[in-house]
């Protein structure tokens, strides 16, 4: 049975170097707990989100990278390797800190260990785990990087295949049909996908939001 169940965390990013320079205030609160968040003020709220909101966890701005991933993903990185199916999901606004969160530092690579998001980190706990598991247990690992953008998905690997259809199959499940997929054998060779694909992604100010998917075959 996986040890792990749903979590809904809040992270918070660090004031960039623009709203450092302009001057910009922090407008919420934390409670010592750091699970709810509350608005400084509440003057002009009304209803429940006057008494702010409850998380499992929030994380303000000072959040170490590794503190985020510690928490809410390593457990599930270990369900996977176990045989369970595992997701992190990442919603937010343009520049709320999605791309911060889950990649890596704004102008910071990737394998940098300090600033190195959630994907980076998952990435060197599954080849780390496969390092150390049972000589006789034999692992394969695939990539797919995709990007769903206007309810249309295209492959960042191959961007010409920009508009792929979800299938579902009884003997594999869901599937994305004809997204590229490749084999790989370390961590360097997932953060190179990685870099390649993301001068693919698609930036724009709207709502968009990341997701991260394992799946054990």
């Amino acid at each position: 049975m996986a040890s792990n169940n749903i979590k809904v965390v809040c992270r918070f990013r660090p004031q960039n170097s623009i709203e450092i320079r302009e001057g910009g205030e922090i407008v919420v609160n934390f409670d010592e707990n750091l699970q709810t968040v509350k608005p400084k003020s509440t003057a002009n709220l009304v209803g429940p989100e006057k008494d702010g909101f409850t998380f499992d966890r929030v994380f303000p701005m000072g959040t170490k990278q590794h503190e985020v991933f510690d928490y809410g993903v390593s457990g599930i990185v270990k369900d996977v390797l176990d045989g369970y199916n595992g997701t992190v999901f990442a919603y937010g606004q343009t520049g709320s800190g999605k791309t911060f969160t889950m990649m890596a530092s704004v102008g910071a690579d990737i394998d940098n260990d300090e600033l190195k998001g959630i994907i980076p980190r998952i990435t060197e706990q599954i080849f780390t785990s496969i390092v150390e598991s049972d000589a006789n247990f034999e692992y394969l690992v695939k990539v797919s990087y995709m990007e769903i953008y206007l309810e249309r998905i295209r492959d960042l690997m191959a961007p010409q295949n920009d508009n792929l259809q979800i299938h579902e199959e009884k003997s594999k499940g869901v599937y994305v049909k004809g997204l590229s997929d490749y084999y790989v054998g370390s961590a360097a060779e997932v953060y190179e996908i990685m870099r390649q694909g993301g001068q693919a992604r698609v930036v724009t100010a709207t709502k968009e939001y990341g997701i991260w998917y394992l799946e054990d075959w």
